[in-house]
């Protein structure tokens, strides 16, 4: 489990394709980014972007990759099916420990690989005094492995703390795009014109077909509270 400073180029290669061919398509405002993001074309990154978004403060960022093999020969090299970078900062006298991208291959959805690699993080020592953890994503699955990584349940997790400390976290932050976000939601907007409890605007424009419909399933199971 490399620090940033220890992640090779070949493998923010790798971890750049699998974000490429499984984080989602850019959805119908994408055109106010810029020229390239395309309503209905897969979101692309690149190694390079990968380590100035993710590790651009590589002694306290960290990778957890997850391989699997797949061929019969042991010769055939494993395959990468999953990734989390995170990054860990002071705010006070905590220590937050923020999960900065998290992509699991299409393929093999719903086999618990979120959950593990988020669980590893607890093995390295950047973690170890890490006691305020988060993520801004837009799939449940994701907030829901996290919540397991605190042992808490998704449907009863502390709202009231999220509402007084969220912002003085962000702000804390090393990680730009994170400071850039605006806080929306019930939680933090007197008047919010969503149904969104607890969310950010982070003019990232996603297609979110996929994570709603997830979404629903964990509504009808009474399992979520943050929207």
């Amino acid at each position: 489990m490399p620090v940033g400073s220890e992640v090779s180029d070949d493998t923010l290669k790798l971890c750049a394709d699998l974000f490429s061919s499984n984080y989602g398509i850019w959805g119908d405002q994408a055109a106010t980014i810029s020229k390239f993001t395309v309503a209905g074309k897969k979101v692309k990154m690149t190694g390079a972007r990968l380590r100035s978004q993710c590790l651009s403060h590589p002694e306290s960022s960290v990778l957890v990759t997850c391989y699997i093999q797949v061929g019969p020969l042991e010769s055939e090299h494993p395959q990468l099916y999953g990734h989390a970078f995170a990054t860990v900062w002071d705010y006070g006298e905590n220590k937050v420990g923020w999960v900065t991208q998290l992509v699991v291959d299409a393929a093999v959805h719903q086999h618990y690989i979120a959950t593990h690699l988020l669980q590893t993080l607890k093995c390295h020592s950047l973690f170890s005094r890490v006691n305020i953890v988060g993520l801004v994503l837009s799939h449940p699955a994701a907030c829901n492995a996290l919540a397991k990584y605190a042992s808490a349940n998704i449907k009863d997790i502390e709202l009231d703390f999220i509402r007084q400390h969220a912002k003085g976290i962000l702000a804390s932050s090393p990680i730009t795009y994170l400071q850039a976000t605006q806080l929306r939601g019930s939680l933090f907007q007197d008047s919010s014109t969503s149904d969104a409890i607890s969310s950010v605007f982070t003019e990232f424009y996603i297609d979110h077909t996929e994570p709603l419909a997830v979404l629903e399933q964990y509504k009808k199971k009474g399992q979520w509270c943050l929207v």
